[in-house]
């Protein structure tokens, strides 16, 4: 049997990846508001717990720790999506900017339809935006910060010559 080549690991690693993050948010839709709720309160506590250590006094809603953890799984799941174009062509992975975004707003659509079945949650247009808006964010990081690396090195490879 042949060995897998390290840019088909690459392909492999970056879809299961994507496709991993994208089940984990779907999965935390599919839990019923009550348990969501507990979920995010000892979220919350831990957050202002942490932050007396350092002698903040924050109180924070549940609702915006919601929000916040909405974001941050879409900001993952974007970044995740990138370096899974980038593992498709690392040169240009902006020519798959379609599937790039299609995954991210399907994936937020998909999202908040599964809350629409699920009791004491509901699907929100906003929430759409707000997903969206994170893998936006992800993807748009992970593709300057690698533009800023390259950028260095080709920086360096001149300077060697």
């Amino acid at each position: 049997m042949q060995k897998p080549s390290s840019s088909s690991f690459r392909k492999i690693t970056g879809i299961m990846l994507t496709a991993g993050l994208i089940l984990f948010a779907f999965v935390h839709s599919m839990m019923p508001a009550d348990i969501s709720a507990q979920e995010s309160s000892s979220f919350t506590a831990f957050l202002e717990d942490f932050f007396r250590l350092f002698g903040v006094s924050a109180e924070l809603s549940g609702h915006i720790i919601r929000k916040a953890a909405h974001f941050t799984e879409y900001a993952a799941i974007g970044a995740s999506a990138l370096f899974c174009a980038k593992a498709f062509d690392n040169e240009k992975p902006l020519k798959y900017i379609f599937n790039i975004l299609f995954t991210g707003l399907a994936a937020a659509v998909t999202d908040e339809a599964i809350q629409l079945n699920v009791e004491g949650r509901s699907g929100q247009i906003t929430d759409v935006l707000l997903d969206f808006s994170g893998f936006l964010t992800g993807a748009s990081l992970i593709f300057a910060l690698t533009a800023f690396i390259s950028l260095i090195r080709k920086r360096k490879t001149k300077n060697l010559d």
